[in-house]
């Protein structure tokens, strides 16, 4: 049996190193409590938090307060993620993945760091049937198409090959968005293609992703490990 880790000071830790299924929703305010724990409940404690930015939080959520206070006699507190945006303005194609650090001197060296996840619940229905014409593969095919009950979000059944989705949300502007998606294709000499958005700056390409009437423009990149095969119409038109 390997020895047991007992520091000698008091110390706060995180109470799991990954913590996946957390659902953001209008009843939690599309936030997510990360749970903080100390060894020592005789006196108020405070722990320092980090939370580590990436392309999909930055601008989107961030910490709530970098300092929590576990109050006496209390084992657990919690550390909250918050959206910096309105949440129509969250993509709920998503998920999210925090990654945190305690910080400080009271700190256990085992359980510092963490990784949250997080997405919307999303209960898709069918919508119908539809054409999609791709212009990277030179050809189009009938699809069914299945719509959320809760938003403006769509999924197109195995889009490009068996088993492999494509997910994507219409705004109020009729703007079209999603995150990057495997779509089955294997390029034979570079590998699984995804589509991708439009590039994010400097590209009038960006802004070009669209509804119109039944037609939805899917306009990306279609990029694989090695790079990108450029942007390409991807269109969907519903029945």
């Amino acid at each position: 049996m390997g020895t047991l880790y007992e520091p000698d000071e008091p110390y706060v830790a995180f109470s799991a190193p990954v913590v996946s299924g957390n659902v953001l929703s209008a009843e939690n305010d599309y936030s997510v409590n990360v749970q903080i724990v100390r060894s020592d409940l005789s006196a108020t404690t405070t722990a320092s938090v980090e939370l580590e930015m990436n392309e999909d939080i930055e601008g989107v959520f961030e910490l709530e307060s970098s300092s929590v206070t576990f109050d006496e006699g209390k084992e657990v507190a919690y550390a909250h993620i918050v959206p910096v945006v309105n949440p129509s303005l969250i993509d709920i194609t998503k998920t999210y993945e925090f990654s945190l650090t305690l910080v400080g001197d009271n700190v256990s060296e085992l359980y510092h760091e963490t990784t949250y996840r997080a997405s919307f619940s999303l209960t898709f229905k069918p919508f119908g049937t539809g054409v999609f014409s791709s212009e990277f593969l030179e050809n189009d095919w009938t699809v069914e198409v299945e719509k959320a009950e809760e938003a403006e979000v769509y999924k197109i059944l195995n889009c490009y090959a068996e088993g492999y989705d494509i997910t994507f949300s219409v705004d109020n502007q009729n703007n079209i968005r999603y995150s990057t998606q495997e779509t089955g294709y294997e390029d034979p000499d570079y590998g699984m293609v995804s589509l991708a958005m439009p590039d994010p700056e400097g590209s009038y390409y960006y802004s070009e992703p669209y509804r119109e009437g039944n037609s939805y423009f899917l306009l990306g990149r279609m990029i694989v490990d090695a790079g990108s095969f450029g942007h390409w119409y991807e269109v969907l038109t519903m029945n």
